[in-house]
């Protein structure tokens, strides 16, 4: 269940723009960072040591999200936890970003269109929290009338509640530099639907897959992956050429902050593929995403997304 929730945002740091004459890098001159945190939260504690029983929001639903910036193009955005502090809330402490997801009502999202009634997914992170830099001369564009909304869902490992914020740092560029930046798309390829995206896996040795006839041809800079717990890598194959597009490893427990109160590690890092491009596909081109679980016991309500930034040709 989906619950409609409103959602309060401050600025807790800002950066003035670079000076243009210091470097000539498009994305550096010009440049400005903004944090945005979402909340606060109070997670409910946790009532024993498995997963359904920790602390839980449950899937809620915010509407109008606080954007970054407006006439802007977005380069890079970095997700954390944090609490009032601004100190990092992860799992060894309890909290975890179980998911969280920005949609833009009214625009069409690329792979699954929904009628062309949007909302367009635009970012998205779980507990890894990999952050999204992409390539000098690219940027996410955010036109003043976009309205965003957000799907998150955290979740708490620890005997006491915990109060918490989502922290999302924004770098962005603005002006005569931002209409210099190639514009790129969001895609969103998931193992399962476009509707929920959310399966289970039985014990022992899986992967699922799902395909995904491009509509558009151009040139892949940026993919990254999500996986649950169990999961061991997700990959993009281009079915078409027969080339490979992008594999993301996961390593679960990489740093302490990463292992709950219990002992249980959680997945500390997908490293991205990046790269200018990643990889060119055509329209018509088939992309097969497979996500591979490695399991001592049946998990649910597990995913398999990955998610990739184009520059399509034309735009």
């Amino acid at each position: 269940m989906v619950l409609a929730v409103a959602v309060a945002a401050t600025t807790v740091a800002d950066s003035p723009a670079a000076n243009a004459a210091d470097n000539g890098d498009l994305r550096v001159a010009a440049t400005e960072t903004r944090t945005v945190r979402y909340g606060p939260w109070t997670l409910p504690a946790a009532t024993g040591h498995t997963h359904d029983e920790m602390g839980s929001t449950g899937n809620q639903l915010a509407f109008n999200v606080e954007k970054p910036c407006t006439d802007c193009m977005v380069t890079a955005i970095r997700p954390n936890l944090v609490y009032e502090d601004g100190s990092t809330a992860n799992v060894n402490t309890g909290p975890m970003l179980h998911h969280a997801v920005i949609g833009q009502l009214g625009e069409p999202d690329l792979v699954c269109r929904l009628g062309g009634l949007g909302p367009k997914r635009v970012f998205s992170s779980g507990n890894e929290r990999t952050p999204v830099t992409l390539p000098a001369g690219y940027g996410m564009r955010v036109d003043r009338g976009d309205r965003w909304t957000m799907v998150f869902d955290l979740m708490n490992h620890a005997h006491e509640e915990k109060t918490v914020y989502l922290s999302f740092e924004y770098t962005y560029v603005t002006g005569p530099a931002a209409r210099r930046l190639t514009p790129v798309t969001p895609m969103w390829l998931d193992v399962v639907s476009c509707l929920y995206p959310a399966y289970d896996v039985p014990a022992g040795d899986t992967t699922r897959t799902a395909r995904w006839r491009s509509t558009v041809s151009g040139e892949i800079v940026y993919m990254k992956g999500h996986l649950h717990h169990g999961g061991r890598t997700i990959t993009t194959t281009n079915l078409t050429t027969g080339r490979p597009v992008c594999e993301v490893t996961v390593v679960s427990g990489g740093s302490p902050e990463f292992i709950d109160p219990h002992g249980n590690p959680e997945i500390s890092s997908a490293p991205p593929c990046v790269g200018s491009p990643v990889a060119t596909i055509r329209r018509g081109d088939v992309l097969e995403v497979a996500a591979r679980y490695v399991a001592d016991h049946p998990h649910e309500k597990v995913m398999g997304i990955m998610t990739g930034w184009i520059a399509i040709d034309g735009r």
